[in-house]
């Protein structure tokens, strides 16, 4: 005869460890890491008798029963919550826990279970167990701990060193598994609020654009009377003339927040028509020929390769040329700005390429975040809200496209943008 129960045992205690760390990857969020952690425990019951999961409030501090197999819950033996003013079956053993021991870590065995349970059915054998254990799981940097583990020994097993550290290994795979989820739905957490500030600002920018844009038409009118009055004095002209110009970019900005409110809202389409869209780029760009010029700055506009007629939304396209170019121009101070289109096997492909200040490997990858704006960066102007890449990009998606950036800070900046024909 070979004595086998050892080694059943000790198969049995491994899977079940096993199973606990594998399966409870799929978990994403504390309630179902408990629900799943004592489903699968729940297959192991000759081990463990019962399991209790206690989670922590953060806003209370309390213990509230997440999940619970092998006994009926909530009952005086499993109750709903558990703090340090707690009495009953686990009282003494968690306000040691939370109390003068609270760094503690590993087990707290309890006996005197089985007076406890009465007649509560508890487990797979007549004989209800008579001890359990209290294992605290902690993370680093949290004093209190962020869950409880309470689980039963069975009475028909020797509760020797191997089944006390089998108590150990199983809270330890929760505990990681909880650690990992934690980390996940802080960073949704993170995530989520990052967006309702976002969404709270346009929503600001957008009821500031509407409330302006009335006031900022009406003063643009009489300005622009005023400057085609003849005769009018060279010291007043150019007084209204930096009133209209400064009005017109407060304009141009309310416009971009309205466009970007209306994107985000899904109250705008892509009209497509057909645009000979190598002449219409080269005119949006020459709208900056005068100003580069006088800004001793070379621009270059190569978008004479288009084979013929594209389908594309001209508002959207002017305000994709505009904006990058404007971009372009407000951070060049020597050099040049070149403005390439060339045709695709699906589209277009636009490349405005400047001499500027550039952008540093930091803020790279933020370039197209909306609000985001590079701290530091010396440009001609200071005027924006840092929506002006984000909407480029927003439009950019509308047509079906995708826009990438390349840079380096002092030597400059490459936008590329391509476009199937819609």
């Amino acid at each position: 005869m070979t004595e086998t129960t050892v080694t059943m045992v000790g198969e049995r205690r491994a899977r079940a460890v096993r199973d606990l760390t594998l399966r409870l990857a799929d978990a994403d969020d504390r309630a179902g890491l408990a629900a799943h952690t004592v489903g699968i425990l729940r297959e192991f019951d000759l081990d463990l008798p019962f399991v209790l999961l206690y989670l922590r409030d953060a806003q209370s501090g309390h213990y509230q029963l997440a999940g619970h197999t092998g006994v009926a819950a909530p009952s005086a033996f499993a109750p709903a919550r558990i703090d340090a003013a707690s009495d009953g079956v686990w009282g003494a053993e968690v306000r040691q826990l939370l109390g003068a021991a609270a760094g503690k870590s590993g087990s707290v065995q309890v006996d005197g279970l089985r007076a406890a349970l009465g007649a509560l059915p508890c487990g797979p054998y007549e004989e209800a167990p008579l001890t359990g254990f209290v294992t605290p799981i902690r993370h680093p940097g949290v004093d209190a701990p962020v869950a409880l583990f309470l689980t039963g020994a069975s009475a028909r097993l020797p509760l020797d060193e191997p089944y006390r550290s089998f108590f150990d290994l199983i809270a330890a795979a929760f505990g990681a598994a909880l650690s990992r989820v934690t980390i996940a739905e802080e960073e949704r957490q993170r995530l989520e609020m990052l967006a309702a500030i976002d969404r709270a600002k346009t929503v600001f920018f957008s009821n500031v654009s509407h409330e302006s844009r009335t006031p900022l038409t009406l003063m643009l009118g009489p300005l622009e009377e005023a400057l085609a009055t003849p005769g009018l004095a060279a010291p007043l002209q150019e007084r209204l003339d930096i009133a209209n110009r400064n009005a017109m970019r407060l304009l141009k900005l309310v416009n971009s927040l309205l466009d970007f409110s209306r994107i985000e809202a899904g109250r705008i389409e892509a009209q497509f028509t057909e645009v000979d869209l190598g002449a219409y780029t080269a005119d949006l760009a020459s709208n900056f020929r005068s100003a580069c010029e006088r800004a001793g700055l070379n621009l270059r506009v190569d978008c004479a390769g288009m084979p013929g007629p594209m389908r594309i939304d001209r508002d959207m396209w002017e305000k994709i040329v505009l904006n990058l170019l404007s971009n372009a121009f407000k951070f060049t101070f020597a050099g040049s700005i070149h403005v390439q289109l060339r045709p695709t096997l699906e589209g277009a492909e636009l490349r405005v390429a400047d001499t500027g200040v550039g952008i540093g490997s930091a803020d790279l990858p933020r370039v197209f975040e909306r609000f985001h704006r590079v701290e530091g960066q010396v440009g001609r102007s200071v005027e924006g809200s840092g929506i002006g890449l984000s909407l480029v990009r927003e439009l950019v998606h509308l047509l079906g496209g995708q826009i990438r950036v390349r840079s380096e800070a002092g030597r400059g900046t490459e936008f590329v943008v391509t476009v199937p024909s819609g």
